[in-house]
C-alpha cells in the first residue's frame, strides 16, 4: 500500500505535465527515467492502461524524453524501454531498444539479464549461456546468473540440473523470493505435488500474496501438459495479480491447447482490456477470431474445424480417413481418448505456429497438444506437399499415447511409437544418418536423447533424436514383447521416471540397457552396404551400370542395378533405377517395376508420382482396379489437391463399375478445377499484419 501510494503520487504530479507537454523542467535523465517507471508501475497496478490506450505511449514518451532529448548517453533509460516493451511481448522493439543499452553499457547487468531472459524465451538455449557467462564474468557469484541459469534448464526440460543453481542462491540467501519459486517450478516440472507445495508454503510464508511463484510454476505445469494443475496454479496468480496480463496470457494458451477456446476468449479480453498493446494477447484473439468462423465437422470420434473456401478437401477425406485408423490405434495402446479429439487445419502457417506456441513461426506442419491437433493446411505450399494422412496418423498417435499417461510418458517414447506406428519402411534420409551414428558410436544415451529434441546441438540431433526413438521402441518390442512397452506407459503415467522404470520392467539399469541397444543396432545396419568396402564397391558399380543405360543396354543395366540394390537396399537411387528400366518396351516387366515403385512410395512423404504411376500400372497393365484403388489414394494423401490424382481416382472407380462414385469424383474435379483457377494468381499473406516483424 505504501509502494502504491508513492506510485500514485508520481502518476498525479507528474504525468499531466508530461501529457500538456510541460517538460522543460525536467533536465536530470535519471530522474525522468525513474518517474517513467514508477506510473508504468503505477499504471499496470491500477490497471489504468485499460480506460486509457494512449497511456501505452504517453510512457514511452517519457522514457524517450530522457534517452533522446535530455542525455543521448544515457542507456538506462533505453533499458527501461526494453523492459517495457517486453512486458507487453513486443520482440522486435524489445531486442532494438536493449541493443541501444547494451551499445551504452554492454556490462550492465540488468539488460545482461534482459537478454538472457530473451533467450530463454525464444529457446536460443546458446545466447541464453552467453549471458549468463558474461554476468559470471562481472561477478562469478552472480545471482542473477544463477537463476538465469536455472529459467534456462528449466525451458530445456532438465529439472535436476535446474535445482543446482537454485540451491547456491538459497545457500546464500534462503528467503529469496524468486529462487523459492523456482525451487517450487523445479518440483512441479518433475510432477513431484508433494514437494511442490511444500516450497510453494514456503513462499507464502514470507510472502503471504505472491503471484510469481504460482506463475512459475503453473508454466512448468503447462509444459508437461498438465492442464488441470497448471489451471488452478494460473488462477491463483490472476487472483494475487489481477493487473498481470503475463499469467492471462499462458492461463488463455492453455485452454487453446486443452481445446477450451471459450475460455480462452474470456480469459484473453479481459487481459486486453487490462493492456491493449501487448502482442501476444493480439495474437491469441485474431487466431480465435479465425477459429470463429471456421466451418466444423463432427464424426463419432472427431471434430475438425476448417476454412471452407480454403481448404475444400478436408471434409472430403480428413473424417473418413481418421475415423478408419481410430479403432486401430486405440486398439494397439489399449486406450480410448474420454472426449472426442478436435483437429484444427489453419490455412496459412502463422495461424497454426500460433495456435500451437503463441509464437508466428515454428518449424514443423503439425503437432499435437493432447486433446488437440492442429496441423497446416496441404493446400499452403509454404512448407511444400506433404502426406496429410501420414502427419494426422502420426499425431493422433500423441494424442493417444499423452491421455493413456495424462501426459506424463517420456518424450523420447511417444515420438517414437508416433514414427512407428506410421508404418513406412525407414526414410532415405535417416539411414546414412544411422549408420553413422553406429558407426561413430554417436547414438544418443537414455539421458542425452530427450536434450536432442529440446537442445540439439547439430543440425541432425532432432532428426537423429526421432529416428533413434522408434529404434528403441522397435528393440523393447523385439527383446521384451511390445506389451512391455504399454507397461511402461503405465509406469509413466503413475509418475514413476525412467530410471526407475527401466529397472523394473526391462531388469536393466539406463547404461545396462544403452549397451544392449547398441549392439542391436550395430547389427541392424550390418546389411545396408555403407561400410568402406561396400561404399567403394558401390561406386564402381554405379558407374558401370549408369553407362550401360547410357548406351541403352537395358538388360545389362537391369542386371548392374540388381546387383547393386541387393549389395545397398536401403538406398533410394537402385530402385529408381530399376523402376525406370522395367518400364523399358524391351524389357518391360510391370510386377518388377510396381515391385520397386511401391517401395519408393512408401517413403515419399511430398511426391506422389510414385503413387500415380503404380495406380495406373494396376489399371492400365494389370487390370486390377482394386489395387490401383489403394495408390490413387495414396496419392490424394500426399496432394489432395492435384488434379490428376482426382482424375486417376475416377479412373479407378469406372474401372470398379462404382458409378455413384465416380460421378461424385466428377463433380468434385469440377470443383477442384474452379477453386485453382480462382486461386491461380493467389498468395499467402502474412498473419497477423505486421506479426512477422515481432
Amino acid at each position: 500500500d505504501r509502494a502504491m501510494a508513492q506510485f500514485d503520487w508520481f502518476a498525479k504530479t507528474h504525468l499531466p505535465r508530461f501529457i500538456a507537454g510541460d517538460t522543460a523542467a525536467y533536465t536530470d535523465a535519471e530522474a525522468v527515467t525513474m518517474i517513467g517507471e514508477a506510473i508504468n508501475r503505477w499504471a499496470s497496478r491500477t490497471m489504468a492502461f485499460r480506460d486509457n490506450p494512449r497511456l501505452h505511449n504517453q510512457i514511452l514518451g517519457i522514457y524517450t524524453l530522457a534517452w533522446d532529448t535530455i542525455d543521448r548517453s544515457y542507456w538506462p533509460a533505453r533499458l527501461a524501454s526494453a523492459e517495457y516493451y517486453l512486458t507487453r511481448d513486443n520482440n522486435k522493439e524489445t531486442l532494438k531498444e536493449l541493443a541501444a543499452a547494451m551499445a551504452g553499457n554492454p556490462n550492465s547487468v540488468r539488460g545482461l539479464t534482459l537478454s538472457g531472459l530473451i533467450a530463454v524465451g525464444q529457446w536460443n538455449f546458446d545466447a541464453a549461456d552467453r549471458a549468463i557467462a558474461a554476468l559470471r564474468g562481472i561477478n562469478p557469484d552472480s545471482i542473477e546468473a544463477d537463476l538465469l541459469e536455472a529459467r534456462n534448464l528449466l525451458q530445456q526440460r532438465r529439472p535436476t540440473d535446474a535445482m543446482e543453481p537454485v540451491q547456491r542462491v538459497l545457500s546464500r540467501q534462503p528467503t529469496h523470493l524468486e529462487a523459492l519459486g523456482l525451487r517450487a517450478a523445479v518440483f512441479a516440472l518433475q510432477l513431484r505435488e508433494p514437494q511442490m507445495k511444500e516450497a510453494l508454503a514456503a513462499v507464502e510464508k514470507l510472502d503471504p500474496d505472491n503471484a510469481s511463484a504460482y506463475l512459475d510454476v503453473a508454466n512448468q505445469l503447462a509444459a508437461m501438459r498438465q492442464y488441470p494443475r497448471a489451471e488452478a496454479m494460473y488462477k491463483v496468480a490472476i487472483e494475487r495479480a489481477p493487473w498481470w496480463t503475463t499469467a492471462r496470457n499462458g492461463l488463455g494458451l492453455l485452454y487453446t491447447q486443452s481445446g477450451d477456446e471459450d475460455l480462452a476468449r474470456q480469459t484473453l479480453e479481459t487481459a486486453k482490456l487490462l493492456d491493449p498493446f501487448n502482442y501476444r494477447t493480439h495474437n491469441y484473439l485474431v487466431l480465435l477470431d479465425l477459429m470463429d468462423n471456421m466451418a466444423r465437422k463432427e464424426t463419432a470420434n472427431f471434430i475438425f474445424l476448417y476454412d471452407k473456401d480454403a481448404d475444400p478437401m478436408v471434409p472430403e477425406y480428413f473424417p473418413d480417413y481418421m475415423e478408419s485408423v481410430f479403432e486401430d490405434i486405440t486398439s494397439i495402446f489399449k486406450h480410448k481418448p474420454p472426449v472426442k479429439t478436435i483437429i484444427e487445419v489453419f490455412p496459412g502457417h502463422d495461424q497454426f505456429s500460433v495456435r500451437t506456441t503463441g509464437s508466428p513461426w515454428i518449424g514443423t506442419v503439425g503437432a499435437s497438444t493432447g486433446r488437440v491437433i492442429a496441423m497446416v493446411s496441404p493446400a499452403n505450399k509454404r512448407m511444400g506437399t506433404y502426406n496429410w494422412a501420414q502427419v494426422l496418423r502420426h499425431e493422433f498417435v500423441h494424442t493417444v499415447t499423452l491421455s493413456a499417461t495424462d501426459n506424463r510418458i517420456a518424450h523420447w517414447m511417444t515420438e517414437g511409437l508416433a514414427v512407428i506406428e506410421e508404418r513406412t519402411p525407414l526414410r532415405w534420409e535417416w539411414v546414412p544418418m544411422l549408420h553413422n551414428a553406429v558407426r561413430k558410436k554417436e547414438l544418443f544415451t537414455m539421458d542425452e536423447i530427450t536434450w536432442a529434441f529440446v537442445r540439439p546441438k547439430r543440425p541432425i540431433d532432432r532428426t537423429l533424436a526421432y529416428a533413434q526413438s522408434a529404434w528403441i521402441c522397435q528393440y523393447i518390442a523385439e527383446k521384451w514383447g511390445r506389451q512391455k512397452l504399454l507397461d511402461m506407459m503405465e509406469q509413466f503415467r503413475q509418475g514413476r521416471e525412467q530410471d526407475a522404470v527401466f529397472p523394473e520392467l526391462l531388469g536393466q539399469n539406463l547404461d545396462e540397457f544403452h549397451k544392449g541397444f547398441v549392439a542391436w543396432a550395430e547389427k541392424q545396419v550390418e546389411g545396408w552396404g555403407y561400410d568402406p568396402a561396400s561404399t567403394a564397391k558401390y561406386n564402381q558399380l554405379s558407374a558401370k551400370a549408369q553407362k550401360l543405360i547410357e548406351e541403352r543396354k537395358f538388360k545389362e543395366a537391369i542386371e548392374a542395378w540388381e546387383q547393386i540394390v541387393k549389395l545397398r537396399p536401403m538406398d533410394q537411387l537402385p530402385h529408381q533405377r530399376l523402376a525406370g528400366l522395367y518400364l523399358q518396351a524391351d524389357v518391360r516387366n510391370v510386377e518388377k517395376a510396381i515391385e520397386h515403385l511401391t517401395r519408393l512410395n512408401a517413403t515419399s512423404l511430398k511426391d506422389n508420382r510414385y503413387a500415380k504411376r503404380i495406380a495406373r500400372l494396376y489399371l492400365d497393365d494389370l487390370k486390377d482396379p482394386e489395387k490401383a484403388y489403394r495408390f490413387a489414394m495414396d496419392a490424394i494423401h500426399i496432394n489432395p489437391y492435384d488434379p490428376s490424382a482426382h482424375e486417376l481416382m475416377y479412373a479407378v472407380y469406372l474401372a470398379k463399375g462404382d458409378k455413384p462414385a465416380a460421378a461424385r469424383k466428377k463433380e468434385m474435379i469440377a470443383k477442384l478445377e474452379e477453386w485453382l483457377e480462382a486461386r491461380r494468381q493467389a498468395t499467402e499473406v502474412p498473419w497477423p499484419p505486421g506479426s512477422s516483424a515481432n
